[in-house]
């Protein structure tokens, strides 16, 4: 049984990032290839989710929807049911990561640009030398490469599947194909190859910890402004709210 929390109508579990790898081995022992989509709310989801009927239902679709800001700790405590962790997407990828090399699955890599994927993949092997990279594709890609794209991973049977396209992108891709898919679990992955190719600095602990990051992240790319501007916006929303386990779709 899930024991989960509500934003705006948006389920979020209630885990540790170790449990976030348990609960990924077991989806993936029970699949058989049925696809299992897995999420990593954040603020920019809940909003956007309050305008996109679609991305709203595909989130509430998901096997499992980790905790992926502070924004959603925050909306949590105001509710009197404080999640157990934060759980930034590189903290579940590299979990699952950890797991799946013990475990002997297989991965798949889809997303970055250019050969972002392939230096991720690269540094990736040097922290878990065993790990099985079953194929990779760029994120960036022409409509009539889908299909080869979708051959090759479902030739590939991969246990796991990382998307990193950017939201929601990646999450509509996983669920548009989730019939197709021959694989075990899908998980959008947001920037983390582009973290772990090296092409952005994490933060250092010290803000990860005061839960600042996207404070970080907007002074290493200025052009995050623009998607900045939800988090007032949001904390504002989850303030004056009555009742946030209801969202403009399920209210």
């Amino acid at each position: 049984m899930r024991e989960t929390v509500k934003i705006l109508g948006v389920e979020i579990d209630h885990i540790t990032v170790e449990e976030a790898g348990q609960i990924t081995k077991n989806l993936i022992e029970k699949s058989n290839k049925t696809c299992q989509l897995i999420v990593a709310p954040n603020v920019e989801f809940i909003m956007r989710a309050q305008k996109d009927k679609e991305f709203f239902e595909i989130l509430n679709s998901a096997k499992l929807a980790t905790p992926d800001s502070i924004g959603i700790q925050i909306a949590a405590k105001l509710q009197k049911k404080p999640l157990k962790q934060r759980i930034p997407g590189q903290a579940y990828f590299r979990k699952v990561l950890e797991v799946g090399e013990k475990e002997g699955w297989t991965f798949y890599f889809l997303g970055g640009k250019g050969d972002t994927v392939q230096k991720a993949i690269q540094n990736i092997k040097k922290m878990y030398p065993n790990l099985k990279v079953a194929g990779f594709h760029e994120g960036f890609f022409e409509t009539a490469t889908e299909e080869t794209i979708l051959a090759e991973i479902n030739q590939k049977k991969p246990n796991v599947l990382f998307v990193a396209m950017g939201a929601p992108a990646q999450e509509k891709w996983i669920y548009r194909h989730k019939q197709e898919l021959k694989v075990d679990v899908a998980a959008g992955q947001g920037g983390t190859f582009d973290y772990e190719a090296g092409n952005i600095k994490r933060a250092p602990q010290w803000i990860q910890k005061c839960g600042i990051e996207w404070l970080w992240r907007l002074i290493l790319q200025p052009s995050r402004i623009k998607r900045m501007i939800v988090l007032p916006a949001y904390l504002i929303k989850i303030i004056i709210t009555k009742d946030m386990t209801k969202g403009k779709w399920n209210s």
